[in-house]
This record gives C-alpha cells, structure tokens and sequence, in this order.
C-alpha cells in the first residue's frame, strides 16, 4: 500500500438562500429544487474531474486532482445554478 501523502483539491459549495427557498416555495418544491441543484453539481463535478464524495442538505463537499478543475467547476456550478431561475 503506497503510504505517501495524496494532493487534492477540496470544494464545498451550497445553495446559497434556502432557507428563504423553503418559505417562499414551500417544502416539497424547495426540496425539488435543491434536488435539481444537487443534481448540477454532480453532473458539473464528474464532466471536470471530480466527485462529490458528501452532502449535506443544501450543500456538497467534492474532490478534485488539481485546483484549476476545482475552480472551473464552481464557475460551471454558479452559472447552471443561476440559470436555473430564469
């Protein structure tokens, strides 16, 4: 077993303005949305390189082998996400 130490980059990222997501749709359409949000990151984490290897309600911890895959996965997540709501 190869005992050296493994560089990844870490992401974490989370639907900013859920709480008001709930009050404002309510609970089963909010949680279909968050869904529809988890399901961008997954989807934008495997096509740069990455996984998500933990979520937690609105939010997912991913891991990637290089920073830049890290970096132009957030900016894919931000853009799809935000699109989302038009």
């Amino acid at each position: 077993m190869d005992s050296a130490p493994r560089k990844l980059a870490i992401l974490f990222a989370d639907v900013a303005g859920s709480t008001k997501l709930y009050e404002t749709l309510g609970d089963v359409e909010a949680l279909a949305t968050i869904g529809r949000c988890l399901h961008v990151m997954k989807t934008v984490c495997d096509e740069h390189g990455g996984r998500i290897v933990k979520t937690i309600g609105d939010e997912a911890m991913a891991v990637f082998p290089l920073p830049a895959n890290a970096a132009y996965a957030a900016i894919a997540m931000q853009t799809q996400i935000s699109a989302m709501r038009t």
